[in-house]
């Protein structure tokens, strides 16, 4: 599957090169297309005494399709919606110890974000698909109606790497905070709830519809 994504992007690359023709535009036309992006995750919450948070590192890319709408034509403004299967994760371990693992979460997110000349910040909606906590020699299932539906803080860039008339190939960078608690309230996990920040780094080539 990674290798076919890159041969992929690789394509889509070399074709956006060929179709080039001195292609420029005030702002960039609408469009839609597919993304893949790769995420690092920490839990902000002060965990309870003898534990301490770490970096997680996601199983899986996230994978999905990202729509363009320009907003102005005289600006570089527009709405950009991420639509794609999200996996977060973050570390925890013992004080002083080498034990360790990590819970990692799937979502089905939608993002809709607000952007301008390469920034962007919205609001991304996480409904839960399944859960897992890993050890060195084991995993053990989450069950995923525990889980909350998430809502994440998103401020990040958005930046054009190449385009022509065909399209563009776009690299993206986002962090995110994660505003309410992971699980649902009937957990009862109270102020122990993680509430994860993430930091997310990924390409997508957006084929122009006009």
């Amino acid at each position: 599957m990674k290798k076919l994504l890159l041969s992929s992007l690789i394509l889509l690359f070399t074709s956006n090169i060929l179709f080039a023709r001195e292609y420029r535009t005030i702002n960039h036309s609408m469009g839609i297309g597919p993304l893949v992006a790769y995420r690092l995750g920490v839990n902000t919450v002060e965990p309870p005494n003898g534990f301490k948070n770490g970096v997680g590192t996601a199983a899986m890319p996230d994978l999905g399709l990202s729509f363009y709408m320009p907003l102005n034509p005289d600006d570089k403004m527009g709405l950009i919606i991420d639509a794609y299967y999200a996996n977060y994760a973050y570390l925890t371990k013992f004080n002083n110890t080498s034990v360790d693992w990590t819970d990692r979460f799937t979502y089905i997110s939608v993002e809709p974000k607000f952007y301008i000349s390469g920034f962007t910040i919205g609001l991304g909606i996480g409904f839960p698909s399944s859960a897992e906590r890993v050890y060195s020699d084991r995993s053990l299932e989450i069950n995923s109606s525990t889980l909350a539906t998430v809502f994440d803080l998103k401020i990040g860039g958005h930046f054009t790497m190449n385009e022509s008339e065909l399209g563009r190939l776009c690299l993206f960078v986002t962090g995110s905070y994660q505003i309410n608690g992971q699980y649902s309230d009937d957990a009862n996990l109270g102020s122990l709830n993680p509430h994860p920040a993430s930091l997310q780094v990924g390409l997508s080539y957006i084929f122009n519809m006009d």
